[in-house]
């Protein structure tokens, strides 16, 4: 396939809710209550490293007279994503020509609603009746990986049209009043963010071209990572042995995304790796033997955002894509990790 024919990022745009809380601040106005018996849980937010999230409700507020209801998370869910969603389309379609956008794919693991959010923003933007649609849910972080591979799929099938890629987590809907150290770390990681893409041939943008994607999936890890439906939102648990399942198993992996590129890890200058929480930053970058540059902005989006669960990865690229900027025909990789134990990546040729 030709330069002219790969699949490229025309556009990238992220948005997050307005509320913004400083970590501090969040564990002593509302979470120190909640885990006022788990030892050692105020050094444990800060030992996250991050330092502000932004949330879709105020936990201090909403929270005062009781746990809401999973019905009550889900009308918000569906609130912010669109009010979200509304403000990263209109972004990437600035000056596009929305007839040609031919798919919508869009990840949420944090919220359901039918008709679905992309079904909602297609008819608001005005785009063609016959537009495919996707949602993709419950993939959990490594989700945009999903949509990315639907949306590569189409451009293959319809090289003349656009795609939209869409992912919303608003993981401060699910805040547990549960006073486990497990509870304790996943509420201090998390936050709500929003991001889109619009993808089209190389000839229709100057972003990244994506060469290809490789999965793994490792067996025996089920429960490593789980997220449930339950009666008062969703709940998920969290292995702390997933940093160092996910570290043991990186440097193979990215080799046999590289391989068949005829490339090694040295050939890779930029590397968007999901923060999923400062270890598997720390031990991942250790495994592949990358400098504290590489890592800069995984490490940067932990700290402003939190882990923003599918849409995590987007803001790090955006991040490398506006400060570390990349030199045309340098290779980057991207990666993230979700429920299976599942390892996703993609080559990006810059």
């Amino acid at each position: 396939m030709t330069a002219a024919g790969l699949p490229s990022v025309v556009k990238l745009a992220t948005a997050a809710p307005d509320l913004e809380i400083p970590q501090g601040a969040c564990y002593q106005s509302f979470y120190r209550r909640i885990y006022a018996d788990v030892p050692g849980a105020e050094e444990l937010f800060a030992s996250t490293r991050v330092e502000r999230r932004r949330f879709s409700w105020d936990p201090r507020r909403v929270f005062a007279d009781g746990s809401p209801s999973t019905r009550a998370r889900m009308d918000r869910w569906e609130q912010v994503t669109l009010e979200l969603g509304r403000k990263t389309v209109a972004a990437v379609l600035d000056g596009a020509a929305r007839e040609r956008v031919g798919s919508f794919v869009m990840a949420s693991c944090t919220g359901y609603a039918g008709p679905t959010p992309e079904l909602r923003l297609a008819e608001e933007f005005g785009l063609r009746p016959d537009l495919r649609r996707t949602f993709i849910g419950h993939m959990g972080c490594c989700a945009a990986f999903n949509a990315l591979r639907v949306a590569l799929d189409a451009l293959a099938a319809r090289p003349d049209e656009l795609v939209l890629v869409n992912c919303t987590e608003l993981s401060s809907l699910h805040i547990r009043p549960e006073a486990s150290r497990e509870q304790a770390v996943i509420h201090a990681l998390f936050g709500d963010a929003s991001a889109t893409l619009l993808l089209g041939l190389a000839k229709d943008g100057a972003g990244p071209r994506l060469l290809r994607t490789h999965t793994e999936v490792h067996r025996g890890t089920l429960d490593a990572m789980t997220w449930r439906v339950l009666d008062d939102g969703f709940r998920m648990t969290l292995s702390p042995y997933v940093p160092l399942l996910l570290a043991e198993a990186v440097a193979p992996f990215v080799e046999r995304l590289l391989a068949p590129a005829g490339l090694r890890r040295q050939d890779v200058r930029s590397w968007c790796i999901h923060p999923g929480g400062p270890k598997i930053v720390e031990f991942v970058g250790d495994r592949l033997g990358l400098r504290a540059d590489q890592l800069r902005a995984s490490n940067h989006v932990l700290a402003e955002y939190g882990n923003c669960s599918s849409s995590t990865v987007l803001l790090v690229l955006k991040d490398v894509m506006a400060v570390d900027r990349p030199e045309p025909g340098e290779y980057g990789v991207m990666m993230a990790f979700g429920p299976g134990l599942t390892m996703e990546s993609l080559l990006l040729r810059f």
